[in-house]
């Protein structure tokens, strides 16, 4: 449940949150003067703040100043009308998470309040290694006691406390975001900002203006200043996952920015200075992508001060026990569906399984098997098919496709052959996220980013939309902007 704290002395406003933001998904808090605000900051600490301009005793600016004091890892949302957009421009540069036009749109603001609260969690929700002992469920727990991992620790407990850039490698699965956020929670900055963009889920232009702001005018569409994530991450961590999918103009930017620490905004002439920790994660080979040309050499340099190496999890099977009793505490509890042991038999079947989606697919499974279980033993009946039926590594044999069935001018089919040709063990979930991915964004441009309309022509409830929005990283607002013309 995302816990909002509105501010606004407009009733109509807060009834808008009220109808429009409603549990299980969303619990509202609700001050109409901020001197309330301030009360129920501290007392409350909402995942995000929604905080009008224009207050009755106090200045939005004013508040915000003192909210940022307070804790500023908690994101703010300035609410403004035309008349006042300077005023929220002013507050991001000074750490606001975004500002939102007067009338609400309901799903913009809802798809900006879930980005925001995701950034929330990512910074209040500890990631820990195992040697600090008994944590909390709320507890992202790096979990694993064999060679690699051990390596692991030892690298985060190295690195963390030293102001250099820190390069994450593994496969797509194997806990690289949770690796960078432990490294931001043992940090000297752990009580500043983390923030985190996806590389290789935005276009190249609008990642640019993600990362490094944009001007008024600078293009289509851009209506407004915008204050990029190196701008408000300094002081703080920024974490660019995925960085070895960048394009190349892309890659001689950041570079620019490593070397010298400062950068322009889009459209812009105005030089800016950051000192953002970089953490960076890939799931490439940058080695070989140097090789092919499509990755610099001189970045990766840059990136590869300190290298955390990932393993993938068939190449820890030992772990696998350690890591089902976890998640089965951690999501039994949350799902009110307590296990209390586990049959051999089900041990045999998770240990034989190849797990090409790596730590996150073995998650995924145990959150099913507790969703359809009807004991508190975990038997191989409750696992996923998928996991059940899978041919065991002894006599796994794969079969020849032909080009009828695999025809060339397939995009899915390309991407399967492309991964098999770089020894990926994600294929299935890389093609099926493709495949979703470019579904919605077709559907949301086609039905002009109506999230209701959307759902409904996707086969699929809102809800359900918005969590697939999250989980692959679409952006509505850079949705909306891809349709407008170059």
């Amino acid at each position: 449940m995302i816990k909002l704290l509105v501010v606004d002395d407009e009733q109509l406003i807060l009834d808008c949150f009220l109808y429009g933001f409603t549990p299980p998904d969303y619990q509202i808090i609700v001050a109409k003067t901020a001197q309330e605000a301030l009360e129920l900051f501290p007392r409350e600490r909402p995942d995000v703040v929604l905080l009008d301009v224009r207050l009755p005793d106090m200045s939005g600016l004013e508040l915000f100043a003192k909210l940022n004091e307070a804790d500023s890892r908690t994101p703010i949302i300035l609410m403004t009308g035309h008349g006042t957009a300077g005023t929220a421009i002013e507050a991001m540069r000074s750490g606001a998470f975004d500002y939102i036009l007067k009338p609400l749109d309901v799903d913009q603001l809802a798809v900006l309040i879930d980005s925001a609260a995701e950034t929330s969690r990512m910074m209040r929700t500890p990631a820990r290694l195992p040697s600090d002992g008994p944590t909390e469920m709320e507890t992202d727990l790096l979990v694993g006691q064999c060679d690699a991992m051990q390596e692991v620790y030892r690298s985060i407990g190295r690195v963390a406390r030293q102001n250099v850039t820190a390069l994450i490698l593994g496969e797509s699965g194997t806990g690289k975001e949770v690796v960078a956020r432990a490294i931001y929670h043992y940090s000297k900055r752990s009580q500043q900002r983390f923030l985190a963009i996806n590389c290789a889920a935005i276009p190249e232009q609008l990642l640019e203006s993600e990362l490094f702001g944009h001007e008024k005018g600078a293009f289509t569409g851009a209506d407004h200043r915008k204050i990029g994530k190196f701008e408000l991450a300094s002081n703080g961590t920024l974490f660019l996952d995925e960085i070895g999918d960048m394009t190349p103009l892309m890659q001689t930017k950041i570079l620019r920015v490593l070397q010298d620490q400062t950068f322009e905004r889009v459209g812009g002439d105005e030089t800016i200075r950051t000192n953002a920790r970089i953490i960076a994660a890939t799931n490439r080979d940058l080695q070989e992508a140097i090789r092919e040309g499509s990755f610099r050499s001189d970045l990766y340099y840059r990136l590869n001060v300190y290298t955390i190496h990932l393993p993938p999890l068939r190449e820890r099977v030992e772990d696998i026990p350690l890591l089902v009793d976890h998640f089965l505490k951690k999501y039994g509890s949350q799902l009110e569906r307590p296990m209390t042991a586990v049959a051999p038999e089900t041990m045999d079947v998770l240990s034989r399984y190849a797990w090409p989606g790596n730590v996150r697919e073995l998650q995924s499974a145990i959150q099913h098997a507790l969703l359809e279980a009807t004991g508190p033993v975990l038997v191989p009946a409750f696992l996923p098919a998928s996991i059940r039926e899978a041919p065991t590594s002894e006599d796994d044999e794969i079969d020849e496709v032909s080009e009828q069935e695999s025809p060339e001018g397939d995009g899915n089919a390309r991407l399967a052959r492309k991964l098999l040709k770089a020894d990926s063990y994600n294929i299935l979930a890389e093609v099926v996220n493709r495949a979703e991915r470019e579904a919605i964004v077709e559907v949301l441009q086609e039905t002009e980013c109506n999230l209701t309309t959307a759902a409904r022509r996707l086969g699929i409830s809102r809800t359900t939309l918005r969590t697939k929005l999250r989980t692959l990283k679409i952006s509505l607002e850079h949705t909306a902007e891809a349709q407008e013309p170059g």
